[in-house]
């Protein structure tokens, strides 16, 4: 058995019934909404298997969706940021240099910086996109990508933190 499947399960378990039990509900200025599932894509080990991050990838945002009823807007940007995550890693990272085997083990804090602000950036983008999918709503869709994501990222950055090794 891995010994790395009991805590990607357990994290998996927990950032769902949090992200659904808790923080659906936080609507900070009426429209402020934090995604702290995204720990789950971030924190997965850099160089674990690509098939299995995909499909939990999906089965997260299949369950936030279940759950929160929202007709499969987390599955879809959950789902797609999990598939360009390896380009993220290098262009965050770099291509020539040594690419770690998971986030926290790195310790180029620019580098970590970029990595979530583009992995969160374009998954509430794409959320947003999908919820509203209308031109007419472009403004909405960009107004509430950027500041959930300056949120989430603040939140997220907040719990890694506080993450040991």
């Amino acid at each position: 058995m891995n010994n790395n499947l009991l805590p990607t399960l357990g994290s998996f378990i927990l950032l769902v019934f949090l992200q659904v039990l808790l923080f659906n509900n936080m609507h900070l200025f009426g429209f402020i909404n934090p995604m702290i599932y995204l720990l789950f894509l971030i924190l997965y080990r850099f160089d674990g298997d690509q098939t299995f991050f995909i499909l939990t990838s999906f089965l997260l945002g299949f369950c936030i969706d279940f759950l929160s009823q929202s007709g499969g807007a987390h599955t879809i940007a959950t789902l797609s940021i999990a598939y360009v995550r390896p380009q993220i890693i290098r262009y965050a990272f770099g291509v020539t240099s040594e690419i770690p085997t998971g986030f926290q083990n790195d310790t180029r804090r620019i580098n970590k910086l970029i990595f979530l602000s583009i992995a969160i950036g374009l998954h509430h983008l794409l959320y947003y996109l999908i919820v509203y999918f209308n031109w007419d709503a472009i403004y909405l869709i960009l107004k509430y990508g950027l500041f959930n994501s300056v949120f989430s990222l603040l939140l997220i950055s907040l719990v890694l933190s506080f993450y040991k090794k």
